[in-house]
């Protein structure tokens, strides 16, 4: 009898321990489930909104998101080094919701839901484009100061007296009109990219024209010159500038 007792008494301990866990567990696996879907889930459309999501759409939408897995992060590497060397400009913002897009955009890649990810991906490269559209109106008003800058000196420099008598400085006022010229080259590329959409092809021409702007006046006006262009000639190599040290900018510039 006392036996039987205490295996009713064991057997419901076992249960309640049983019951226990299953909950706990429950719980653990509710609670992971809710933090995936925060970080990486589907935006909700309404019936309208809803993507179409057949087969045929699922495949065009994995050879969208395989080519725009790639060609935003290219972009976005570009972007974080201009938002890093300007951070004067405020860009830092704009560049954390685009990585932050995209990061989202290939996680729903990863995870096989293409569709998703497609819209994902291709509203971060909106974002891309609408940044570098930012950052293109920046570099132009900062080349075409440089280069009205550089005309002025050249202009200085051909109307010295001692100039017309002396062979080496015609030499560097022809050299550099050919500099200037080639820079207003790149100048007038840029603005038309500009004007048809294209920021990051006229930002790519507006850092060219800058090259040889940067040249000029450092040639031209050295002691001024020192130093003034290193965050400049850093972004021109697509580098982030190093405050702490700058040997790394001094080789680049056009000849």
């Amino acid at each position: 009898m006392k036996l039987n007792v205490w295996m009713k008494a064991l057997i419901l301990c076992m249960a309640v321990c049983v019951a226990a866990t299953t909950g706990v567990m429950a719980q653990d696996a509710k609670d992971a489930k809710k933090d995936e879907k925060s970080e990486s889930a589907a935006r909700e459309y309404t019936p309208a909104t809803k993507p179409d999501d057949s087969y045929l759409a699922k495949f065009n939408a994995i050879d969208v998101c395989e080519r725009l897995v790639r060609e935003n992060l290219e972009e976005i590497y570009i972007l974080k080094v201009i938002s890093s060397n300007y951070k004067d400009q405020g860009w830092d913002k704009d560049y954390q919701g685009l990585y932050d897009g995209y990061k989202k955009g290939v996680g729903l890649f990863y995870k096989r839901d293409a569709i998703n990810a497609r819209v994902e991906l291709e509203d971060n490269r909106k974002g891309i484009q609408a940044l570098y559209k930012k950052i293109s109106g920046y570099y132009k008003g900062q080349t075409e100061k440089l280069l009205s800058d550089c005309a002025d000196a050249i202009l200085n420099l051909s109307l010295d007296e001692k100039t017309k008598s002396d062979p080496n400085k015609n030499k560097v006022v022809f050299q550099n009109m050919m500099r200037l010229r080639i820079g207003y080259g790149q100048l007038d590329e840029a603005e038309a990219n500009l004007i048809e959409g294209n920021f990051a092809s006229s930002v790519y021409h507006y850092r060219v024209a800058k090259s040889y702007a940067i040249r000029i006046m450092e040639e031209l006006d050295p002691e001024a010159s020192k130093n003034k262009f290193d965050t400049d000639k850093a972004d021109n190599l697509n580098r982030i500038l190093n405050p702490e040290s700058k040997e790394t900018v001094k080789k680049e510039t056009p000849k």
